[in-house]
């Protein structure tokens, strides 16, 4: 059920998605609106657990470790989108986002690499699978 909390956090990642996809760069400002909307969202109106919000912290903390150790082969925005969205829906949500993710980012890198259109070396923005992760779920 699409909640109006649900299509503030999907327009946010589609306007990401669009900035990530162009510039190639997450702007703070969203980032930091988006995080205080997650935690706003938390206080006020969230009934979820504190454990499973902690998890979805801890996923995200591990991603911003991850973008740290890979130098930011993952970006950090990537980083900070998966610890807010870890915030906001938990942490078995999240990991349901993430997978969706991950398995829409593969076919699609695969297909291009079958395809010859692209090479092992390019960069995908991962917004956009992150956004349609987060869909998918929504719409499960």
């Amino acid at each position: 059920m699409w909640t109006v909390s649900r299509m503030v956090c999907m327009g946010l990642l589609a306007g990401l998605s669009l900035a990530d996809i162009y510039k190639r760069r997450i702007p703070l400002k969203c980032l930091i609106i988006g995080s205080l909307l997650a935690v706003g969202y938390q206080i006020f109106i969230g009934r979820g657990d504190i454990i499973l919000i902690l998890g979805g912290i801890g996923v995200g903390m591990s991603f911003l470790l991850i973008s740290r150790i890979t130098r930011e082969s993952l970006g950090y925005g990537d980083s900070l989108a998966i610890l807010i969205l870890g915030i906001y829906l938990g942490l078995w949500e999240l990991l349901m986002v993430l997978a969706g993710a991950f398995f829409l980012l593969a076919v699609f890198s695969v297909a291009g690499l079958t395809a010859r259109k692209m090479s092992r070396k390019l960069s995908i923005p991962f917004f956009p699978f992150l956004s349609a992760g987060y869909l998918m779920s929504v719409l499960r």
